[in-house]
């Protein structure tokens, strides 16, 4: 019996165990690196951080930043935010409407700079 409790404890923590890590992606574009960090996404309000870095990796603090997202099955269904200045980095907030794919761009400009963009994909459950 208590072998079986160990089992069904593992097959259900395993899984949550798994999930809590959060998830990061770090991407380049042409000499900025952006990363960008949050908790698991899950359907309702997710806080996003992101970081611009220069290429000698100190932090672009300077930039306007926006988020646009949508889940590549609904195009339609898109949103955009406009990230705030946060602890030398950028934070907002994403607000997915269901569980399942979403595109995620992140584009930013530097004063006097040309628009650049990242793209990502979350999994929102």
């Amino acid at each position: 019996m208590k072998k079986m409790f160990v089992v069904f404890l593992g097959l259900v923590l395993l899984p949550a165990i798994a999930y809590a890590d959060g998830f990061s992606v770090s991407k380049k574009s042409g000499d900025v690196t952006v990363k960008v960090s949050m908790e698991n996404p899950v359907v309702g309000s997710n806080e996003i951080a992101l970081e611009l870095l220069g290429a000698d990796g100190s932090p672009i603090t300077d930039a306007k930043v926006e988020l646009d997202y949508f889940m590549p099955s609904m195009p339609a269904m898109r949103y955009k935010v406009t990230a705030e200045s946060r602890d030398g980095g950028y934070a907002a907030v994403l607000k997915l409407a269901m569980a399942g794919r979403w595109s995620v761009g992140v584009s930013f400009t530097r004063p006097g700079g040309e628009p650049e963009k990242i793209t990502f994909s979350i999994d929102a459950k």
